[in-house]
């Protein structure tokens, strides 16, 4: 059949009608579908951003590392993702050796967070370790003003109640038997020769007898062959020294009693908090006893040196007991809030990067229109709570990243720009890891003047060094308890807080169990020292949830463990391992890098700086 012109034209537009209408089914169908994550605006942004060569042909890189620059489609040479078209440059921030530019899909990965820098007064909160102690001030030593015998002993045990003027002792001696001869004799003559009288009656008082009873040698008009020892003062006896028949000389101390009408509270400050507390500050406290009861005291006294084990500084506070409720060596724990005088700039914790002696923040270009960081150096102040104080680095409202800060850093290493691993950009990516481990590099060792190399070779003697004294059977119970440690250890790398309880319970009960007294010589002097830094130390982990409290009581605990296992030769093989990134160290029973203070953010952080083996 003869088709005519008009019947062609007819068929020709009804098959162009079908093939657009198709196209506008199935085609556009697919492109939406491979847009339906983005928003009108962002659909709207992602086809005009997108980044075309001098040959109209798209540039596709990677979300995850924008320097990637590729021709076609595929996955990221450096983490094999799926590579994306690039933005196009009019929508791009300027790079430089401090900066790095992200994609907006690349930061919500990444989960990158940014909040602004703050300008309030810092406040703290400290949660202090302490104990009870006697008032040095309230205690009274009891001593012999001449050579003699302990006859009768009426207070014969430490720790019994005495009040003032109660018979402690009586005590036989030759001096004190002539000296009641002198007295009777200037007795029948103090008429003619009051002087004389006089003199022998302070005789008796400057040996502690009290008028009654200089009084009671006058009237009875014999000489007594023994005579009563009194209690000058009320309180508990601390110490007895004698017991009867003992034979005592001139100043002899006997007895020690206290007074627990007021008594002291003494708290464990750390170093880094010392800055935070001054005399006047009011100070709570409870004790294991009752924890229910909170006690009030006011600071005035604060500790002039640092203690060189537990690196405490001793805070106290002095109170009344009535009912002597509060007893010596009772543990406490103590709290105190405390503000600075004037406002400064404070940014969280979580955005400080710490390389040693210099701290990194990234903060976010605002005016950018893609995310872009830039890495600066900051001065540190102190630490509140969770924020720390920057005294210089930050300007007030700038947004710094709280979260994914590491990440940036990351990428700005692979990409040989400044970052914490990298002081000198352009001349190749610093690798200071080596499956796990850190080395210095010449600009660190250069930083290390004479000074500090002397310091640390006189520390790392002191460590090494074997205390004489140490007992097999010491050694054996001091395996135990790094057993235990071993184990928290593993507890805060897995982050299981139930566990790292467990483990470090059972290391204070083993520590209890070892003692203060197990040897002689400077091995006890040693071993006491360190004992109650370990003590210390275990009871932060224990007694917060916090796990940054609990890694700063590991960080000390650990150092304290280190110096140990060197002097006392604890058998068996365990690992000094460091991470800079942190600034601390820890032992461990494997080789492998396990990093306990990062476990999400830096696993394998850290190196061996030592084989322990004994």
């Amino acid at each position: 059949m003869k088709i005519t012109k008009k019947q062609f034209l007819i068929s020709s537009g009804l098959l162009l009608a079908g093939l657009f209408l198709g196209w506008l089914i199935f085609g556009n169908s697919s492109d939406h579908n491979s847009d339906e994550h983005l928003s009108p605006m962002e659909m709207d942004q992602h086809v005009q951003d997108t980044h075309t060569d001098e040959s109209g042909e798209t540039i596709w890189t990677c979300s995850m590392h924008p320097q990637i620059r590729e021709s076609e489609p595929g996955n990221c040479p450096i983490c094999g993702m799926e590579l994306i078209p690039a933005s196009s440059p009019g929508a791009e921030a300027s790079e430089d050796d401090y900066s790095m530019v992200m994609t907006a899909s690349a930061a919500r990965l990444a989960d990158i967070q940014t909040t602004p820098v703050i300008h309030e007064i810092p406040q703290k909160e400290l949660s202090l370790p302490g104990r009870i102690q006697v008032d040095e001030r309230r205690i009274t030593r009891i001593t012999t003003h001449f050579p003699g015998r302990i006859r009768d002993l009426k207070i014969d045990f430490t720790g019994a109640p005495i009040r003032k003027g109660e018979v402690m002792a009586t005590i036989y001696s030759p001096e004190l038997i002539a000296a009641q001869r002198e007295l009777l004799e200037a007795a029948k003559q103090k008429e003619r020769n009051p002087r004389l009288y006089e003199l022998t009656r302070q005789k008796f008082r400057l040996w502690e007898f009290t008028d009654e009873q200089i009084q009671a040698i006058e009237e009875r008009g014999t000489i007594q062959n023994e005579l009563e020892i009194l209690s000058p003062t009320n309180g508990f006896v601390l110490s007895r020294n004698i017991a009867e028949e003992q034979h005592v000389t001139e100043g002899t101390v006997i007895y020690e009693v206290a007074n627990l009408d007021r008594i002291w509270v003494v708290m464990e400050a750390y170093e880094d908090d010392i800055s935070w507390i001054r005399l006047g500050h009011a100070i709570t406290f409870r004790t294991r006893n009752n924890p229910g009861q909170q006690f009030e005291a006011t600071v005035n006294w604060i500790d002039p040196v640092v203690d060189p084990l537990k690196r405490t500084v001793g805070v106290r506070a002095d109170l009344a007991n009535p009912g002597n409720q509060l007893k010596p060596d009772m543990l406490v724990r103590g709290n105190l809030t405390t503000t600075m005088d004037t406002e400064k700039l404070m940014i969280p914790s979580s955005s400080i990067l710490w390389t040693g002696p210099r701290s990194l923040v990234y903060i976010k270009d605002t005016s950018a229109e893609v995310p872009r960081y830039e890495v600066r150096e900051v001065v540190l102040g102190v630490r509140a709570g969770d924020f720390y104080v920057i005294e210089e680095g930050v300007e007030e409202g700038e947004e710094v990243v709280f979260n994914g800060a590491f990440r940036i850093d990351s990428e700005m290493q692979l990409a040989d720009r400044f970052s914490m691993m990298n002081r000198e950009p352009g001349r190749g990516a610093i690798r200071l890891h080596d499956h796990g481990g850190v080395e210095m590099n010449d600009a660190d060792m250069e930083e290390m003047d004479d000074q500090d190399r002397n310091e640390m070779d006189a520390q790392q003697e002191m460590d090494t060094h074997t205390i004489e004294g140490t007992t097999d059977n010491f050694r054996e119970d001091f395996k135990a308890l790094l057993t235990h440690y071993l184990d928290g250890k593993e507890a805060l790398f897995n982050s299981d807080a139930n566990a790292v309880s467990e483990a470090f319970q059972q290391a204070a009960e083993e520590l209890e169990l070892i003692g203060m007294h197990r040897m002689g010589g400077d091995a006890h002097v040693r071993w006491m020292g360190q004992y109650e830094a370990i003590e210390v130390h275990l009871n932060q982990i224990l007694e917060t949830e916090n796990m940054e409290r609990r890694h700063e009581g590991f960080a000390l605990l650990s150092q304290v463990l280190i110096e140990a296992v060197n002097n006392y030769r604890i058998p068996g093989v365990v690992y000094h391992q460091y991470c800079p990134m942190v600034d601390a160290s820890w032992l461990s029973s494997e080789e492998q890098i396990q990093n306990p203070y990062a476990p999400d953010t830096m696993p394998n952080c850290g190196e061996v700086i030592e084989r322990i083996e004994q």
